[in-house]
């Protein structure tokens, strides 16, 4: 990290990520199944082992961030749930990242891939029979993709998994999002954590933000900095919106470019240095929803 004439770090953005990957960058296959043997998975269906599978999309995340910034935070999740599993012995694989799946609010941006539901339910059930086939009876859905539509979808397919007698699979998301979901959440399906908590002694902007926003920017700068537009974002103003503004992008399309034209909703850079560790009480929130699940492990205060 090189520090420029404002003071501020100063990155250069690598926009040929092939060649750098080349050269030994990161990947979102290293530590997931995709870079084990065959025999290596057996032996750990066999030990009974639990599946994190990282589920998110390929959208536009503003000047300042990557299409995979969704792709990138579930698999970063998977990353630091397993790691608190594992200091307390539970063996657990990240499946390969899926990043095919619904975009309703971002459908009117270029590089916005928009899956249809049905496709995006074909492939997650597909997903999931395959892990089941293999002798996984433990599989943790880590969604990083806010759009109800997207939540709906994986709500659909985790129920049907139940309904096949899969009943191991356990969708986790935030408390708002289940509260989004209303009364058809079957309770053995989805597990929620409370958001609130995660919050305390970060210092925040203030700024309502939802997309893009210091948050989504904090787990980039932390832990992908390489593909942050660090010029973009520093040109880049809170948007001021409102509650009335969030019902008015959250119908998608052209109503989202409208509310949002750059893209993103809230203050795109973070004021708090340490505001990634969010991410980090996040996953320790989902791996107790593991630990309780598996009747392992501690259970701890996320505040």
């Amino acid at each position: 990290m090189l520090t420029g004439t404002s003071g501020r770090p100063e990155h250069h953005r690598n926009t040929n990520h092939g060649e750098s990957l080349m050269q030994g960058g990161y990947s979102v296959f290293a530590g997931t199944m995709a870079d084990l043997t065959y025999p290596e998975v057996e032996a750990a269906a066999g030990r009974g082992a639990c599946v994190l599978l990282p589920t998110g999309v390929i959208e536009q995340h503003g000047p300042h961030l990557p299409l995979g910034t969704d792709a990138y935070g579930a698999y970063q999740l998977c990353r630091l749930v397993k790691s608190e599993l594992e200091q307390h012995e539970v063996e657990a694989l990240i499946a390969p990242p899926v990043y095919w799946g619904i975009n309703q609010v971002s459908a009117a941006f270029g590089g916005t891939f928009r899956t249809r539901y049905e496709t995006a339910v074909a492939l997650h059930t597909d997903i999931l029979d395959s892990l089941a086939t293999d002798g996984f009876r433990r599989i943790f859905v880590i969604n990083h993709q806010g759009d109800i539509a997207h939540n709906r979808m994986l709500l659909e397919v985790v129920r049907s998994q139940h309904e096949k007698g899969n009943t191991g699979v356990v969708l986790m998301e935030p408390d708002f999002i289940a509260d989004r979901l209303g009364d058809e959440i079957p309770t053995s399906a989805l597990a929620s954590f409370a958001m609130q908590p995660l919050f305390e002694g970060l210092e925040m902007t203030g700024e309502l933000g939802v997309h893009a926003e210091e948050i989504e920017s904090a787990l980039m700068m932390r832990w992908f900095p390489e593909v942050v537009d660090y010029d973009a974002m520093a040109q880049l103003k809170p948007t001021g919106l409102s509650a009335e503004d969030l019902e008015e992008w959250r119908k998608g399309g052209r109503h989202a470019r409208r509310v949002t034209p750059q893209g993103y909703f809230g203050a795109p850079s973070p004021r708090d240095p340490f505001l990634w560790r969010f991410h980090q009480r996040m996953a320790a929130a989902m791996a107790d929803i593991v630990f309780a699940a598996l009747g392992a492990g501690p259970h701890r205060d996320h505040g």
